[in-house]
């Protein structure tokens, strides 16, 4: 963050200046000359497109022409231009140009996809066009709307998007409810990372990176066939070890470092040309101190404000600085184990998928984010998953197209929770220990057919019944922290002793159990007026289930549900050299699930009643000459709540950090969603040069904007719970030798070091901010064979 100088009420974190509408004039400058200079190649491209033509191929694939995308968003290898869906792909290539480590990394780089960085215990929560579940996870066993699948695999738990990436083909970002095939908690979209396969040819890498703040990278693999024409497989390792770019002042260590462990092995079995069976497991250990800070003015923490910035918020982001003074760390691992088979039986295909999923943690949060003990917390928990899931599909071009399919999914969660609230209960402190576990069974069907009705026209008809049923119970136990003797005008047990340990509240069980059940209906409306040209219009339903509360004895939550209409152009031009996609939306959302803060510690999940969401993508890419590549991606969007009324603390307070406070019910009509950014823009540019036959020099620049967001439903007039808007630079150069495969690169992240909060939460209903990282410079080597 830079020289922040004053914070009025109306200012946000996160911001560069003092002033806002000399920060926004500014950005609203650089977007000025960026617009101005992707028109201006646009305009030289298509001027000089007489001349250019001669030495374009006719086919996509041909020399000078934008390569074709393959995806797999419907469940069938498909052009990318063909499908009906608002796509982004992020190939080896995207991930590499801009040094992608992990999905925190995809902030503002897709169109409406927001990403945050760790808010502890792994969670960095996703959200898409603005629908991205409860604010800051917490809940454990809550379900995100935002689905990750790994290899066709859903990754229930939400700490995967802190997870490091590794040999990765691709991502593949599916915006908008994809409750037909996708189903499961999809109601925002979908992320689809696909790992590399074994190769039949022998092949591999191995790499290194160092970086600013004592970064280091290594990664390789090795491909190739084990029994000629029969079985091939893939080894893949990693490890990455970032030592921290943040000091911790309470007792020098370096903090807001993390180490990651990774592996890969992959079988592939081919007895015949119609049968592919893929084995793959994977494992992931993960470890870190995020580093986190207390916005709010903790100075007097017996009589504080939730809504008051800390008058040295900006200098301590400058200087790197925080204040941990309680255990502060997440660890966890990830264990997969994914059968894949394809069987091709004459016109109709077959996929068969079986996986199993373990994920296990252990974590403590310094929940006040300062260097006084006020609150904190640890954590561990258990989670097993097993899915199966089976598809029939067609598999050659008539008139009707189509498929069919089931899906089971079994998840066993079990945690344990101890909050320690120092100020509780009349300043004796309290632990608020809970023990809960729950049990998913989820199952699913679901079928979609495509009928051409002419060479222009088709319409695409399809729905998915889900039933889910949650067994869920809870534990929750209350014991006395520091001892002493109530105050004589308490309301309770005045005058009475407590001695340090004994017990409060005996341990009170709570057990229920809940039904979710939904049909999700999708029709698409789409005309191919050419091979270049597709347009179409969409309605679709998807659902997020309900569930409970880990934090409390409550009845369950309810499910949320969207109705979502689309419509969309994809096309390309210039023999290939152009290629322009849109799309425009409107999404009825109702029962949305929003964090509620709990003053005395933990989360709360409740439903909203209504939101309205509207907006519109571009995305552009356009190869003027041979060797440029100039892209750029824009999101608009409105999101807002049309009706609700939620818990909030009152503005015009002050409390003990901790203290018991009644919260006050808040109509939110007219307020925004979170993480909800009214305007998105990334652009890069790519120039490759040959230097003579045997290098090439590869350089690559991208630039992300995001406009300012919420970070909580409520107090929206409040400066503590917002972020102001932010951008980012990234530049890499690269060197090839040809002869060797050898690839030495030197890269910048935020070469400007913007500082800004990804993400503030309310804990003990005081915010605390997750950062971005500061400006990183750092180098690669990569050797091919």
């Amino acid at each position: 963050m830079h020289s922040v100088k004053s914070f009025g009420q109306a200012q946000t974190i996160g911001g560069k200046h003092g002033n806002p509408s000399e920060y926004t004039k500014q950005r609203l400058g650089i977007m000025n000359y960026v617009v101005r200079v992707l028109a201006l190649c646009l305009f030289i491209a298509t001027s000089n497109q007489a001349a250019a033509q001669d030495n374009i191929g006719k086919d996509s694939a041909g020399e000078g022409g934008l390569s074709t995308i393959i995806v797999t968003a419907q469940k069938r290898q498909e052009n990318q231009q063909n499908v009906p869906i608002a796509i982004t792909t992020l190939t080896d290539g995207f991930l590499t140009g801009n040094n992608v480590d992990s999905l925190e990394d995809l902030a503002s780089t897709v169109a409406g996809f927001v990403t945050t960085h760790s808010v502890n215990y792994g969670a960095a929560p996703l959200a898409i066009r603005g629908v991205g579940g409860a604010n800051g996870g917490g809940n454990f066993f809550a379900d995100e709307p935002v689905a990750v699948y790994i290899d066709e695999v859903y990754v229930g738990r939400l700490s995967i998007s802190t997870a490091a990436l590794f040999d990765i083909q691709d991502i593949e970002v599916l915006r908008g409810p994809q409750g037909t095939l996708y189903g499961r908690n999809s109601t925002a979209g979908a992320v689809l990372i696909n790992s590399k396969a074994p190769t039949d040819a022998l092949t591999g890498y191995i790499g290194a990176e160092v970086a600013s703040y004592d970064e280091y990278r290594v990664n390789g693999a090795i491909s190739g066939p084990i029994v000629d024409g029969l079985l091939t497989g893939r080894i893949a390792a990693g490890y990455a070890d970032r030592r921290g770019y943040g000091t911790n002042s309470f007792d020098g260590s370096r903090i807001g470092g993390a180490e990651d462990i990774f592996a890969r092995a992959s079988l592939r079995f081919t007895p015949d040309d119609n049968l592919t069976i893929d084995l793959v497991g994977d494992y992931f250990d993960q470890m870190s101190n995020t580093a986190t800070i207390a916005v709010a003015d903790l100075s007097n923490p017996a009589s504080a404000s939730p809504f008051i910035v800390r008058p040295d918020f900006d200098q301590v982001l400058d200087d790197r600085v925080f204040a941990i003074n309680d255990p502060n760390f997440y660890e966890a691992e990830h264990r997969g184990l994914n059968l894949k088979a394809r069987w091709d039986i004459g016109t109709l295909t077959l996929d068969w998928i079986t996986a199993f999923r373990s994920y296990e943690f252990d974590a403590a949060q310094d929940s006040d984010g300062t260097a006084l003990s006020l609150i904190n917390n640890d954590g561990n928990g258990q989670n097993d998953q097993f899915s199966q899931e089976i598809r029939l599909s067609s598999n050659e071009e008539s008139a009707l197209s189509w498929i069919v399919g089931g899906m089971y999914f079994r998840e066993d969660n079990d945690f344990f929770f101890q909050i320690r609230n120092i100020n509780g209960f009349f300043g004796l402190g309290t632990v608020a220990a809970f023990r809960a576990t729950q049990t998913v069974d989820a199952f699913a069907v679901f079928a979609e057919g495509k009928w051409m009705i002419d060479e222009i026209f088709s319409v695409t008809a399809g729905g998915r019944y889900s039933s889910e049923k949650k067994d869920f119970t809870n534990q929750l136990a209350v014991n006395i922290l520091n001892g002493g003797m109530v105050p004589v005008a308490a309301p309770v047990f005045p005058g009475q002793s407590f001695a340090a340990g004994a017990t409060l509240t005996p341990p009170t069980d709570f057990a229920d159990s809940g039904k979710f059940t939904d049909f999700s209906p999708r029709v698409v409306l789409e005309a191919k007026a050419d091979d270049d040209l597709l347009l179409y219009a969409s309605y679709s339903q998807g659902f997020t289930s309900g569930g409970f509360n880990v934090f409390g004895l409550a009845p369950e939550f309810g499910s949320q549900g969207i109705n979502a209409y689309e419509v969309g152009l994809k096309s390309e031009f210039w023999d290939n050299r152009i290629r322009l996609n849109a799309s425009a939306f409107y999404y009825d959302y109702t029962n949305l699930q929003v964090r509620l803060p709990v003053p005395t510690g933990g989360v709360n999940i409740a439903n909203a009643a209504e939101a309205r969401i509207k907006g519109a993508e571009f995305e552009f890419t356009i190869i003027p000459t041979t060797g440029l590549n100039l892209s750029a991606n824009i999101a608009l969007l409105d999101a807002e709540f049309t009706e609700g009324s939620i818990p909030a603390v009152p503005e015009n307070t002050s409390f003990p950090f901790g203290a018991p406070i009644p919260l006050s019910p808040v109509d939110i009509a007219g307020n925004s969603l979170s993480r909800a950014p009214d305007f998105q823009f990334y652009g890069a540019a790519q120039y490759e040069l040959a230097l003579g036959s045997a290098a090439k020099l590869n350089l690559h620049a991208s630039y992300r904007y995001q406009s300012k967001v919420f970070f909580l439903e409520t107090n929206q007039t409040q400066s503590t719970f917002s972020g102001e808007a932010f951008d980012e630079v990234n530049l890499r150069v690269s060197y090839t030798h040809l002869p060797s495969n050898i690839t030495a690169a030197v890269f910048g992240k935020n070469i400007f070091d913007n500082r800004h909060a990804s993400q503030v939460t309310a804990l003990g209903a005081f915010p605390n901010a997750a950062l971005n990282e500061p400006v990183k410079w750092g180098v690669e080597i990569l050797k091919k064979f």
